[in-house]
């Protein structure tokens, strides 16, 4: 491969990361311990979370549960939002900033990487 070559092929990747690097520089200015615990969050539930919709993840088997002729499928996200919302309210969790910012980077995650994010309660085929 030729260096020109193989900096245009650099050029393009980077002008694909520089609007999501640009949408997390103001959370950087508002709290360090946020941004880390959120690009951690962010970073961990992608590495572990299954490429793309309807595949299998890579540590644990989805929750989904048959209810009649529903699914009812607990997504990641809907994880994270469920010990976010009490841990803020009772203020039980540990490093606040830090855990904030984990769950809110998986949450982000699981609704920005998945275009079935939202089907929680599907029919089911038969």
């Amino acid at each position: 491969m030729k260096i020109k070559e193989y900096f245009q092929r650099l050029f393009v990747k980077i002008k694909k990361i520089k609007p999501k690097v640009l949408l997390s520089l103001p959370l950087a200015l508002l709290s360090l311990e946020i941004f880390l615990g959120g690009l951690f969050g962010f970073l961990l539930s992608k590495y572990l979370s299954a490429k793309e919709a309807g595949q299998r993840n890579r540590w644990w088997k989805s929750l989904v549960f048959d209810i009649g002729n529903y699914k009812l499928h607990f997504h990641h996200w809907l994880y994270g939002l469920a010990v976010l919302i009490p841990g803020l309210y009772y203020n039980l969790l540990p490093f606040p900033h830090l855990s904030l910012g984990f769950l809110g980077g998986a949450i982000f995650q699981g609704i920005y990487c998945y275009r079935d994010w939202y089907k929680v309660i599907t029919k089911q085929k038969k």
